[in-house]
């Protein structure tokens, strides 16, 4: 399987993260690989010999595949023949693009033609475009049409920019920052996002300390720049083998590239 990662134009970077392309066209076997929660949702457009998601569930990849957050690491299956080109929207966008409840999406994976009937013309479009290049152009033509009249200045948005930035770390002082009760910030942050302001924040932070892990050949905890973010190592640990399935050590020891390629910075 070969990955490939393209950039938004500059008119859908506030919505889109990235295109990622997963080619296994030339390939003679299976493969399989560990995923990483990375704080986005998505929706990934499937060509021949389907593969499988396994989540909480084991799911069979639809033409249209819409996933919401994921808050654990996962696995995806493949097959030679496979073909998939994938949009990682950035956090609230799908919620307010589809006009749904996005904690109905939470480590799930739905059927994109069940949700949304366009999905199907641009499917088409999409298996007769030449290149990668053109199916970007297509679906970028989709997106600036789907998007146009979103609101990136919500609550949500608001609380999202705190959590991005890391000015405020509980969710009690992001609600007072925001002038809104503790409850409704919630309320209002899963129903955009899909999990909570603390989990998704969690996220962000796993994804701060595994961009510096990858770069250290030995793990010395003192010299970590988030060691002062958690109780101790064991809290560590315990995080992080909940996001990658491993132990910081065994991390190490392991090929987590393409877990590595799905986390993408804000």
């Amino acid at each position: 399987m070969v990955f490939q990662i393209y950039r938004p134009s500059k008119a859908l970077e506030p919505f889109v993260q990235c295109y990622l392309e997963a080619d296994c066209l030339e390939s003679l076997e299976k493969g399989e690989h560990t995923l990483f929660p990375n704080g986005l949702s998505g929706i990934f457009f499937n060509f021949g010999n389907m593969g499988r998601i396994i989540l909480k569930e084991e799911y069979k990849t639809p033409s249209v595949s819409v996933f919401g957050q994921i808050d654990q690491h996962f696995t995806v299956m493949h097959w030679p023949g496979f073909y998939s080109l994938g949009i990682l929207l950035k956090p609230a966008v799908l919620s307010g693009m589809l006009r749904v409840d996005m904690s109905e999406f939470t480590n799930k994976a739905f059927d994109g033609h069940l949700i949304c009937g366009d999905f199907k013309l641009l499917y088409q479009q999409l298996a007769e475009a030449p290149s990668v290049r053109r199916k970007i152009v297509l679906i970028e033509r989709y997106l600036v049409n789907a998007l146009s009249g979103l609101s990136r200045h919500t609550l949500t948005d608001q609380a999202l920019h705190i959590i991005h930035h890391q000015k405020i770390t509980s969710v009690d002082e992001m609600a007072k920052h925001l002038r809104v009760s503790q409850r409704h910030l919630e309320i209002q942050f899963k129903r955009n996002v899909g999990v909570s302001p603390k989990t998704y924040s969690l996220i962000e932070r796993f994804k701060r300390m595994e961009q510096q892990l990858k770069k250290m050949p030995i793990i010395h905890w003192q010299d970590m720049s988030f060691a002062s973010e958690y109780y101790d190592q064991n809290h560590f640990i315990k995080d992080f083998k909940r996001f990658t399935g491993s132990t910081p050590s065994d991390y190490l020891l392991q090929n987590f590239d393409m877990g590595r390629s799905y986390l993408l910075s804000k």
